[in-house]
């Protein structure tokens, strides 16, 4: 306090000086005036001295201000850096989470972010004893020693799992006794995510198809060697080494497909489509597969939804109800029946089309429900497997729902079926669905 008080002394000192050189002309000629007054009489000599004197107290001497007004002008004119209590509201306004610390590390402001993110902290708090990250604790104590210590890494276990990347920087406000940091919480939520799901995803790819190279690798030594000459076991292996390669083959299909919905952020080629059409299509080329596994498809389309016409890519909502028709046909088990249905509906008071795929097998327990659109989840891996199933079918229709900017919803009880529905918006109402809530895929 004792340096602030001189600091501004000598600024007033500093303010007067300036004003008498900068008055000095104008209080020669008023000085002069009353001189002249005095000398022919008019006034007297004790008036015209205290009039000059009067004269050069107000043009030299400035209103005295508290250190705090003086400094709040400064701010404002950007001749000085603000101080940490000026700092609060502006730290409110950032988007990622931020404390402000003094230069003992004594929490000063907590910003908006931060609280939504990582909870309440009491402003006056040590922040050296909020934290119990030994990394958090090492960085700080190093700020606080003058040291510039590099990012470490955060993980908040709970309420949930939550990675941080942690900074600290020095603050500088020109006031010694005002000096502090800012504490920067990155959240590396996001990028943790990727980099599970990326090495999830490579893992389970890489295990899908090494089970087919092992097999066609297994029998291909065996005909090399011991069934060189056995013409009924080479015919037998060459047929399941035909079942492994077109399984390999259609994973390879799925992977690109994938691939290619995840990353074509163009869609040049969308155009008017009448989504009656393409399931007409759709249900004609299911129809050998159905027989096949004893199932009928039932194919229902009301008078308006005759001509459906959505904004799309054609080949696209095919593959896309391809898959769903497909997946109720394998398990939806033989002598059973799937519902195709399309009808008119409204979604948030606009026009959309609804098509559900409906299958009347086991059903789908309530956990596995919200995870089914993840790659190559499988509720029975053995199943799947054995009816060819790739594990990507549902991802690939997820990413074309997304992509037409529609809306997923599945719906199932064991032992009654399933139902896959999709809502797409009508020529028309694209904008105005797209604004309302991303929200992809329901369960109910």
């Amino acid at each position: 306090m004792a340096t602030q008080e001189k600091s501004t002394a000598a600024g007033l000192t500093a303010d007067m000086k300036r004003r008498l050189v900068a008055n000095r002309w104008p209080l020669a000629a008023a000085v002069f005036l009353f001189a002249m007054l005095w000398g022919t009489g008019k006034i007297s000599a004790g008036l015209a001295v205290g009039l000059s004197a009067v004269m050069i107290a107000v043009s030299v001497i400035a209103p005295v201000r508290s250190a705090r007004a003086r400094r709040a002008d400064a701010v404002r004119e950007g001749r000085a850096a603000p101080d940490l209590e000026h700092l609060g509201p502006v730290l409110d306004g950032v988007p990622e989470p931020v404390l402000l610390l003094d230069g003992r590390g004594t929490v000063r402001h907590v910003n908006t972010e931060y609280r939504r993110m990582l909870g309440d902290m009491q402003s006056g708090a040590s922040a050296l004893i909020r934290f119990r990250s030994p990394d958090i604790l090492e960085m700080l104590q190093s700020a606080l020693d003058g040291g510039r210590p590099s990012p470490v890494e955060y993980v908040e276990r709970t309420p949930r799992e939550r990675w941080h990347l942690v900074s600290i920087q020095p603050l500088d406000t020109g006031t010694a006794a005002e000096d502090g940091f800012v504490m920067h919480f990155r959240d590396l939520a996001e990028l943790r995510r990727s980099e599970r799901m990326r090495s999830d995803f490579i893992a389970n790819a890489s295990h899908e198809l090494r089970t087919p190279l092992a097999s066609l690798t297994g029998f291909i030594e065996t005909l090399a060697g011991p069934a060189r000459e056995d013409a009924p076991a080479r015919d037998r292996f060459l047929a399941i080494m035909q079942q492994q390669a077109e399984r390999m083959s259609r994973l390879i299909d799925d992977l690109l497909s994938l691939s290619r919905f995840e990353t074509a952020l163009g869609r040049s080629a969308y155009g008017e489509v009448d989504l009656a059409d393409v399931l007409t299509h759709v249900v004609g080329t299911m129809q050998p597969m159905a027989r096949t596994h004893d199932v009928t498809i039932s194919y229902d389309a009301t008078m308006q939804a005759r001509h459906a016409l959505v904004h799309g890519g054609r080949d696209e909502l095919i593959q896309m109800f391809s898959n769903l028709i497909e997946n109720a046909i394998k398990y939806g088990g033989p002598g059973k029946k799937v519902d195709v249905l399309m009808d008119a509906t409204s979604l948030g008071g606009l026009s959309a089309w609804t098509i559900e795929v409906r299958d009347y097998g086991p059903g789908i327990a309530d956990e596995h429900i919200p995870r089914l659109t993840e790659r190559f989840y499988r509720v029975d891996v053995d199943s799947s497997r054995g009816k060819q199933g790739t594990g990507l079918g549902l991802a690939i229709v997820k990413h074309l729902v997304t992509r037409h900017e529609g809306r997923l919803t599945i719906r199932s009880k064991l032992g009654e079926g399933a139902q896959f529905i999709v809502t797409i918006p009508a020529i028309g109402d694209k904008k105005s669905i797209r604004e309302q809530k991303n929200d992809y895929m329901t369960t109910a």
